[in-house]
């Protein structure tokens, strides 16, 4: 057993101080009831001593009286009466006195009680004695003797009465003198005990308080250590309190080293100041107030705030205990804490949306998936695979067992051959098989599975996908593609019968024409030369309708012949080409640097040259005729037009005029085959033009639009993938 523990430790010191302070109080009223008891003793043998005292002097005056008395028969005068009833009077006054002194001792008040009748008697035979004399009796001698006689025998039992007193009283000195010699033996060696008890208790009480400071030294070494090796900043703060009592601010009164890892001051600098002179930002954030809720209902008190110290953002926590008449305040930097909690917090959050939004992609895309343990048949399925199969999410047990009740009975057996030939190969399989849900419904499923190992296991991962409207489009898809076929031959059979079969009628037409008006022409009338000029216009149209709808036609999604085109060397050659019609309409082209673009060379040119003819022909005549052509590289944000934007930058290539413009609610409609805003004795053309720009666009994986006021203008944007 280890002593040296239970000494010095807690509970042990608690007991041996509860010893100690008992025996001392015992000592102590061991010494006082010494010290009483002496002085009791000591007051009984002065009443004993006052009541010798008052018993002779009792007795004394009861000689006076026989004395007195006896002169007054020798002397036979009545005159000593009254100084007879003045030593009366004082035997009267000592029996009172002495009837106080012995109220505690029965024996001397019952001698007391006698004796007051022997003086009652002794008064009766005196007051005879006195009338015996002033009478002249026959008998008086003899009645004088006899009552002297009395007297006699009354003052012999007043002396008897007086020996037994005596007696008591010397008894009761005696014992008393005894008591108060034993009571002085014993005080001063109680007292001297007490004493050296508590100079043995005095010497005790050093050496441990020495060594509970040692000890306390070391201890406070120790802690000092602790604090200053801790990530904690300790701090005490005492309030400051104002005429009313109430708490205006706190002193800080110590401050750990840590603060200033934590906030740049050191503690030196800080100790002894207030709390609104250092950090003046604990007045208005509710810190104050938690100090003070510390203070007054002496509970613990945990937040956390943000502070901006050294030019940073720095979270603590802190917990504000009440410490005797002031707080203690524990704090701790949890900025980093804080940053993984909120970085977990905001990962929670994506991965709780990107489940959600994966589960809401299963019931879109009409997928559910399933993972299952091969060696312990454990099956997970998805709540989509449920709802696929008809059911509510868990409304049945996954279990192999209990999907394969599912499977369409003529695919039962590839479905079975399928699940056993998956758990062979760590490749992905594909399964196709139906299914008969439990509302009778028919469904086309396909599964995807792979074998993986988790934790040393075997687990297969597998996607199911309902592809019953897939297959239900394939069908249609065929017969579309069928239809398509039909159409694209005779799309081909047409464009045959247009560049040849058409064509041929129409030359035949403008050269008999021809021929005619030049060998009648001044046969005819000039009605008549209006009517072939006419005649020549429409089959002339017809000859440019003829063309550009086989132009259009030609333009198809084909990507094969894409090839590098410096769009500024198409706008050179659109430029020269349409020169003479530049010129004559006093037309000036402002360009910029075009990009060079992946597309088809000559569909490119046929852009530009639409477009740079189109300006030409829509022209205000009352004003000079400018086309600005600009280009840009822009982000897929940047563009408000609405169309599906499959790439993240663009090609902005700007058309703009100041010709006649349009009215922007036609914006879309300029863009259809054949769609004219004009007559053709206004202006000329087969509105195939723009219809035939958008198709060379959006075969490029383009978009075009036009944005047109009436005679301010029209401009064309051209969105082009990079």
């Amino acid at each position: 057993m280890d002593f040296r523990r239970i000494i010095s430790s807690t509970k042990s010191n608690k007991i041996v101080l509860a010893v100690a302070i008992a025996f001392l109080l015992m000592l102590s009223s061991v010494s006082y009831k010494q010290i009483s008891n002496m002085q009791k003793s000591a007051n009984l043998v002065a009443v004993s001593l006052k009541i010798d005292t008052e018993i002779n002097n009792l007795f004394s005056k009861f000689s006076l009286i026989e004395a007195a008395e006896y002169k007054s028969i020798i002397l036979k005068n009545s005159a000593y009466n009254e100084t007879y009833k003045y030593y009366i009077q004082l035997t009267e006054n000592s029996l009172s006195k002495l009837s106080q002194l012995t109220s505690n001792i029965p024996k001397q008040q019952h001698y007391l009680d006698t004796i007051r009748q022997w003086r009652d008697s002794l008064d009766i035979s005196v007051t005879k004695l006195n009338a015996y004399q002033n009478r002249l009796l026959e008998d008086r001698d003899s009645l004088i003797t006899k009552e002297v006689n009395n007297v006699a025998s009354i003052m012999q039992k007043l002396k008897q009465a007086r020996l037994d007193m005596t007696q008591i009283k010397e008894a009761l000195i005696k014992q008393r003198m005894e008591d108060y010699t034993t009571e002085t033996f014993f005080t001063p060696i109680i007292s001297l005990l007490l004493v050296l008890f508590s100079l043995v208790g005095f010497v005790l009480a050093f050496i441990k308080i020495n060594k509970d400071h040692e000890k306390l030294i070391k201890t406070q070494a120790y802690v000092d250590n602790i604090i200053s090796s801790s990530n904690n900043a300790i701090t005490y703060l005492e309030p400051i309190l104002s005429t009313d009592n109430k708490i205006t601010d706190f002193t800080i009164s110590y401050v750990s080293n840590k603060i200033e890892e934590n906030t740049g001051l050191k503690a030196s600098e800080v100790t002894g100041k207030t709390i609104s002179e250092v950090f003046p930002s604990i007045m208005t954030n509710g810190v104050f107030d938690i100090y003070i809720k510390c203070i007054e209902t002496g509970k613990t008190q945990t937040y956390e705030r943000c502070y901006n110290l050294m030019n940073q953002e720095k979270w603590f926590k802190s917990i504000a205990t009440k410490l005797e008449t002031g707080v203690n305040v524990t704090t701790i930097e949890v900025t980093k804490d804080k940053r993984n909690n909120e970085n977990l917090k905001n990962l929670n959050e994506r991965l709780y949306i990107k489940n959600t939004i994966l589960n809401n992609a299963e019931v879109v895309a009409k997928i559910g998936s399933f993972s299952r343990y091969p060696e312990t048949g454990i099956i997970e399925m998805s709540d989509n695979l449920y709802r696929m199969l008809g059911c509510k999410p868990n409304e049945f047990e996954a279990s192999l067992e209990n999907y394969m009740s599912f499977i369409h009975p003529d695919d039962l057996m590839k479905f079975s051959k399928a699940a056993d030939r998956n758990l062979k190969s760590e490749k992905l399989k594909e399964t196709y098989y139906r299914v008969v849900t439990n509302k009778d419904q028919i469904k086309h499923f396909k599964s995807s599975t792979v074998l993986i190992m988790e934790d040393g296991k075997k687990k297969e991962v597998g996607v199911v996908q309902d592809i019953s409207e897939s297959i239900k489009k394939d069908k249609k898809l065929k017969n579309r593609n069928k239809a398509l076929k039909r159409s694209n031959a005779e799309l081909e059979s047409f464009n045959r019968v247009v560049s040849h079969d058409l064509q041929e009628p129409l030359r035949k037409i403008q050269m008999f024409i021809s021929m005619l008006s030049n060998e009648a022409k001044e046969k005819l009338s000039e009605r008549s030369i209006a009517y072939f000029d006419k005649i020549d216009n429409s089959a002339g149209r017809m000859q440019m309708l003829i063309k550009n709808l086989l132009n259009y036609s030609r333009i198809d999604s084909s990507h094969a012949n894409f090839e590098i085109i410096d769009l500024n060397k198409k706008l050179d050659k659109v430029e020269n080409n349409l020169s003479d019609r530049i010129l004559e309409a006093d037309v000036e082209i402002i360009k910029s640097n075009l990009p060079t673009i992946k597309g088809i060379p000559f569909q490119m040119e046929q852009l530009f040259n639409n477009l740079v003819s189109n300006s030409i022909k829509y022209r205000n005549l009352n004003k000079k005729s400018i086309i600005h052509i600009d280009a840009s590289v822009v982000s897929k944000d940047q563009i408000n037009a609405e169309f599906i934007k499959t790439h993240k930058n663009y090609y902005e290539i700007i058309f703009s005029d100041n010709g006649i413009g349009f009215e922007q609610e036609n914006a879309k409609k300029i863009f259809n085959i054949f769609e004219r805003l004009h007559q053709n004795t206004e202006y000329t053309g087969t509105g195939i033009g723009l219809a035939i720009c958008k198709k060379i666009v959006e075969n490029h994986h383009g978009f075009i639009q036009a944005i047109g006021e009436p005679n301010k203008g029209a401009t064309f944007y051209i969105y082009l993938p990079i």
